[in-house]
């Protein structure tokens, strides 16, 4: 990732370093102008992943997934149910998509019943999804 800004150095510095080493460039206006464009698409890019995570947010409020898995006597789970269970059934049940490692589940499931989980869909936007596990 190339890190971009205007900074004011000496012409022998950028001369002899930075230039020979391909850190900078020399920012005339076109240059300017792309570091503009970049920064836009940018923001853009953001406003997009943040709306999309909204709408995913207001769909996982509505919705309860059901697990099913072994259980032995008192309701006890051989294993646990874990993130990666949690978001395949999701994408099954819902057909939304979320990546294993945004689902935090504390503490872990390893009793049958309604438990709730932790999904960050992104940095400003967290939901508690409802998860219930049944015997199979």
């Amino acid at each position: 990732m190339k890190v971009l800004f205007l900074q004011e150095v000496s012409p022998g510095y950028a001369r002899n370093y930075l230039f020979p080493k391909h850190l900078a460039v020399v920012a005339d206006d076109q240059v300017v102008e792309q570091i503009r464009h970049r920064e836009e698409a940018a923001r853009r890019r953001a406003e997009k992943a943040l709306t999309e995570a909204r709408d995913i947010d207001a769909r996982l409020r509505r919705i309860t997934v059901t697990m099913y898995s072994k259980a032995g006597e008192g309701g006890r789970l051989f294993g646990s149910v874990t993130n990666t269970d949690v978001a395949q059934q999701l994408k099954r049940e819902a057909g939304i998509d979320v990546d294993k490692r945004k689902i935090e589940i504390e503490p872990p499931i390893r009793s049958l019943g309604p438990h709730e989980v932790s999904v960050e869909l992104h940095p400003e936007v967290t939901e508690t999804l409802k998860v219930v596990v049944a015997a199979q």
